[in-house]
């Protein structure tokens, strides 16, 4: 099932060959940038992909490899100097990531402390002296009261807190910072170095994330004062050069470690929050103060375009730049006087590589001038890889939807078949980014095939600002679908579509959307649910995440009348004719596999084409090397064996 031609279209070793690039960090000063470059994949049975640390010079030159052994190195933090630069490391335990430090010159890297469950998280002090991590609990050893070794565990009643520990640079002496009861998901310093600000919730489980809070934490005796707790989740926070506030962005997310929303601005001695970007048509990425503390440097999602953005404390804000790209993992960094910038971006038709911005460059087309300074993926230059266009349509009310359309590799005009691929999420987007694995994959190799792709980006998506990404709120699987299926429509129309050959598929919220379809129109002739939900009620009972369902819903999850029940696909599996594959991890925390297995065996018992593919031990996302090649091969396969002549 290979889906290389004699056109030289991308292959699936290709696709599995793909270094991901990531995580650029410029140093304070602007001269230097750390990045990291993994594996697209796993080894059989590894906990985490192969990473190596690069480090380029931002004035130019050939990039350097910092590391090179067979095992991950990724989190790179300059020290405020610039001298040190601490990193995660497994290679004392692999899938045990612990803190190293690379002093200077020094070509070998060294161990300042081990943690039993390793770090998530390295945070620098001002003065450099010191290094905050984010590490786990280590499990319950032992049985409840008798001191025996067990192996069993108390549901969500032995709390593991991800807490903050001080580490000292010179001696590796460590201090826990945050006591019992204080879940820590993200932090930053402030600027005098006598406070900590975290985003911190009660318990530390998934869910409990959804109600997470902005908190003030004093280093000297650990106290905790709240500064702000709103309805809807926060990320990215940042404290001022001047100690006066802590910025952050906040929307409604669906995932932990999601962003892109509004800029809120919290007083950092306490008080009100402001929002600083209420109604703009565009999601803040991440935060960056410039100095003065009057103007924060975000990226952002702007119309689905990559932005960098200037948003002064009245609001007002400024694109410095746009382009039909996508950062990778939604970040940028900037050194200390904001005027040199990095990023890992990515392009529609190559994987993200690491660029170099310059803020202010005279003579300059725009405010940032990027340039791009790695090539990880050469081969991408040698291979056809299909163009990406925008188009627009309008939803079942009017309302203006956007997506992206991918056209067979040598078309020639006239109906082709159509796959819709949905993203996940729901606040999410189909950016400008190419993604090798998963279903955005299936994209090139279809096209090679001769079908056209369409990512559609309804209304629930991120990066048109806060009310259209909250716009499916109490309404998921109406509105959003109807956007859909009006995108559908708008290319049968055009000609793109050939309304005999149609498929949908998606993964996670993309899964859910498309085994919901099926029940809801008889539009398409295949179907793929990755990772999908079929069934609210079980799903609600079993995922790591059930605060996400209540919060999107609104409703009440144990009624048997409510959203639970009407906007099950379970529920109407009567209605559906449509051949169906259900692929799915079967250790999935977030959408247990059950959700396939239920809809699957519902549809089999009514004689509809329909099979189920479980891999095992992967969780929401699939990384094991051969399951991710078949993934992508069945994929191609099932969709163009049902829609092609």
């Amino acid at each position: 099932m290979d889906a290389g031609s004699a056109r030289g279209s991308l292959t699936v070793d290709d696709l599995l060959g793909v270094q991901a690039v990531g995580d650029a960090q410029v140093d304070p000063d602007g001269r230097r940038v750390v990045f990291v470059v993994a594996d697209a994949t796993v080894e059989h049975k590894a906990s985490s992909p192969l990473s190596r640390l690069w480090l380029l010079d931002t004035d130019g030159g050939e990039p350097v490899r910092l590391s090179a052994g067979p095992w991950t190195d990724d989190l790179p933090r300059w020290s405020p100097d610039g001298a040190t630069l601490a990193f995660r490391s497994d290679r004392g335990e692999r899938g045990k990531g612990q803190l190293y430090l690379l002093r200077g010159s020094a070509a070998e890297a060294e161990p300042l402390h081990a943690f039993d469950g390793g770090i998530n998280a390295i945070h620098w002090s001002p003065d450099g002296r010191t290094i905050a991590v984010v590490a786990t609990d280590p499990p319950v050893r032992e049985s409840e009261g008798r001191g025996e070794a067990r192996d069993w565990v108390l549901f969500e009643d032995e709390h593991r807190y991800e807490r903050i520990w001080l580490v000292d640079v010179v001696s590796g002496a460590v201090r826990r910072l945050t006591e019992p009861d204080l879940q820590v998901w993200e932090l930053t310093w402030s600027p005098d170095g006598r406070s900590i600000a975290a985003l911190v919730s009660d318990l530390p489980y998934q869910w409990a994330w959804y109600r997470a809070r902005l908190a003030r934490i004093e280093v000297a005796d650990g106290s905790v004062r709240t500064l702000y707790a709103p309805s809807r989740q926060l990320a990215r926070p940042a404290w001022s050069p001047d100690g006066r506030w802590i910025a952050v962005v906040t929307s409604t997310w669906s995932d932990p470690g999601m962003t892109g929303g509004n800029v809120v601005l919290v007083p950092a001695g306490g008080g009100d929050a402001r929002d600083l970007t209420p109604g703009q048509p565009r999601s803040h990425l991440d935060l960056h103060w410039l100095p003065g503390s009057e103007t924060l440097l975000t990226a952002a999602l702007e119309r689905n375009r990559a932005a960098v953005c200037a948003v002064g404390l009245d609001g007002e804000t400024e694109t410095l730049w746009s382009a039909e790209r996508a950062f990778a993992a939604q970040s940028l960094s900037a050194s200390r006087d904001g005027t040199v910038l990095a990023a890992a971006i990515g392009e529609p038709a190559r994987p993200a590589e690491v660029w170099v911005g310059r803020r202010g460059v005279s003579g300059a087309a725009e405010p940032v001038a990027w340039e791009r300074r790695t090539d990880f993926n050469p081969s991408f230059a040698r291979r056809v890889v299909p163009p990406v266009e925008t188009i627009a349509w309008s939803g079942a009310d009017g309302t203006p939807v956007e997506g992206l359309l991918v056209r067979p590799l040598g078309w020639a005009g006239g109906p082709v078949p159509l796959v819709v691929l949905i993203h996940g999420g729901p606040t999410a987007s189909s950016d400008y980014g190419f993604r090798a694995t998963g279903p955005r994959g299936w994209a090139p190799l279809l096209a090679a095939r001769g079908c056209a792709v369409l990512a559609p980006n309804p209304r629930g998506s991120a990066g048109w600002g806060l009310e259209f990404a909250e716009a499916n709120h109490g309404d998921m699987g109406g509105s959003d679908l109807a956007d859909i299926l009006a995108g559908v429509e708008y290319c049968v129309a055009a000609g793109i579509a050939d309304p005999e050959r149609l498929g949908v598929g998606g993964w996670s919220y993309g899964g859910y959307l498309t085994a919901w379809a099926v029940t809801q129109t008889d539009r398409f002739q295949a179907a793929i649910a990755g990772a999908s939900i079929t069934n609210w009620h079980s799903f609600h009972g079993g995922t790591n995440i059930p605060a996400f369902d209540e919060v999107f819903y609104r409703s009440d999850p144990y009624s048997l009348d409510g959203p639970y029940a009407t906007r099950s696909p379970l529920f109407y599996v009567d209605r559906v004719t449509t051949p169906t594959l259900f692929v799915h991890g079967e250790q999935d925390p977030c959408c247990p596999v059950g959700q396939a297995y239920e809809m699957f065996r519902a549809l089999r018992s009514r004689g509809v084409e329909t099979r189920c593919v479980v891999y095992p031990r992967e969780p929401h996302p699939i990384r094991e090397r051969e399951h991710a090649r078949d993934l992508l091969e069945r994929g191609a396969a099932w969709f163009t064996e049902r829609l092609l002549d």
